[in-house]
């Protein structure tokens, strides 16, 4: 769909875009309104990001900057709308002080649903079955029956909130390996309940059921922390903790000493800890061999990243022509938190 043409305000105005995989071409759009697309090499720091936004009327965030109140008081004065490719945008968007300072902010809900949905079951089959620590072996090496994996279908899978991608993670399990699925929400879900046959429980009540634990919410300062020693001290002995959300949402001592313990057996994160962190460095150097960990990749798909940036270059040119956006997050819209 074509772009509305640019407000007159905006002719010759700057789009500041970060992130790799982004596909050019697809930026066209913004270019015949008469903006100018100018890319950066990702990530920024805060100073950088602060010093790049200056003059910008709009900021494509494909990358992992922290787009702070300080780097976005620098653009005030031209500043008008941020496009965040993805829905996790709690973690990399002030939208507080966005709003304070009327900068719209947009994300792209649905966009990766299944490019996320896929890998996470990817990853729940990979640490199911320990194919990572079995890559290179030219023989199965088992010591005895009970190294044996169990297939998916004898397997019980919690899943941590149900919004988009938790009900398409919960589809795959039940539709195609016939898992049984049981999810905690802060809404329950009783019309998906009877869709998929699946079944809701408290959140600690869900980590003692589960012999897989799936994180599928946003970070804010209600989840932050939330699967903590209360929740994995639930969990059965050997349990799997798939966390292809945000890091922060498991406490990083709890899970600690849920392996240390033995209650977790292996903990797949995709995006880890702040690497300068010595919680980070403790768990890598103690146990390298049970953490499965990605670098924020599960949103990246050809397909997905087209999705996700045409549906943000249609939020830039809606919100500096019309002044809103159907996407717009923030003091306008509902809590994401599902």
């Amino acid at each position: 769909m074509p772009l509305p043409p640019a407000g007159a305000d905006c002719e010759g105005g700057t789009v500041l875009v970060t992130g790799t995989g982004i596909d050019m071409a697809l930026l066209e759009p913004l270019d015949r309104q008469g903006l100018k697309v100018r890319p950066l090499a990702s990530p920024l720091t805060e100073d950088q990001l602060a010093r790049e936004l200056v003059g910008a009327v709009a900021y494509l965030h494909g990358g992992e900057e922290r787009a702070t109140a300080r780097a976005l008081r620098a653009a005030r004065e031209t500043l008008r709308v941020v496009a965040f490719l993805g829905v996790g945008y709690e973690n990399f968007v002030d939208v507080a002080a966005a709003d304070r300072l009327d900068i719209a902010v947009t994300n792209t809900p649905g966009a990766a649903t299944d490019a996320v949905a896929t890998f996470t079951v990817a990853q729940i089959i990979n640490a199911n079955l320990g194919i990572p620590r079995r890559l290179g072996d030219p023989v199965p090496g088992w010591h005895g029956a009970e190294e044996l994996p169990h297939e998916l279908a004898a397997r019980s899978v919690g899943i941590i909130g149900m919004g988009a991608n938790g009900r398409r993670i919960a589809e795959i399990l039940r539709g195609g390996f016939g898992v049984r699925v049981s999810y905690f929400s802060r809404t329950r879900r009783p019309e998906i309940e009877r869709e998929l046959g699946i079944s809701y429980l408290p959140l600690l009540d869900l980590a003692a059921a589960s012999d897989i634990l799936v994180v599928m919410v946003p970070e804010t300062g209600e989840t932050r922390s939330m699967v903590d020693s209360t929740v994995i001290g639930r969990m059965p002995e050997g349990a799997i903790l798939v966390n292809t959300a945000r890091p922060n949402i498991v406490c990083p001592g709890a899970l600690y000493a849920g392996l240390e313990k033995g209650r977790v057996s292996m903990a797949v994160f995709d995006g880890f800890y702040d690497p300068e962190s010595e919680e980070a460095g403790e768990l890598r150097r103690d146990f390298a061999g049970r953490l499965l960990i990605t670098g924020h990749i599960a949103s990246h798909t050809a397909e997905a990243m087209r999705r996700m940036v045409r549906q943000a270059v249609k939020s830039i040119g809606n919100v500096l022509t019309y002044g809103s956006d159907e996407h717009e997050v923030g003091s306008r819209s509902a809590s994401p938190f599902r």
